[in-house]
């Protein structure tokens, strides 16, 4: 894995809330580098996604787009 690339992936973790921020950064630095193309293209995604929206995703406020189900089941169980 092209570790530039990596430390973009975790340099876009930075949401802004600090909980947030340390969840996605250690799940970026130890189970990114394992994910599948596909997975990994998802997952940059997902943390594309606004901050309050990957919030509400984690704490099932609200109901959200199945393609991040796995992801955001990998980050609950995650620590």
């Amino acid at each position: 894995l092209n570790r530039m690339h990596l430390s973009r992936v975790i340099w876009k973790c930075r949401k802004g809330i600090r909980e947030i921020d340390i969840l996605l950064t250690r799940y970026t630095e130890k189970v990114y580098p394992t994910l599948t193309p596909q997975q990994q293209e998802l997952y940059v995604e997902f943390i594309d996604l606004d901050t309050y929206e990957i919030l509400d995703m984690l704490f099932n406020k609200k109901p959200y787009d199945k393609k991040y189900q796995e992801i955001v089941e990998a980050l609950k169980s995650f620590n």
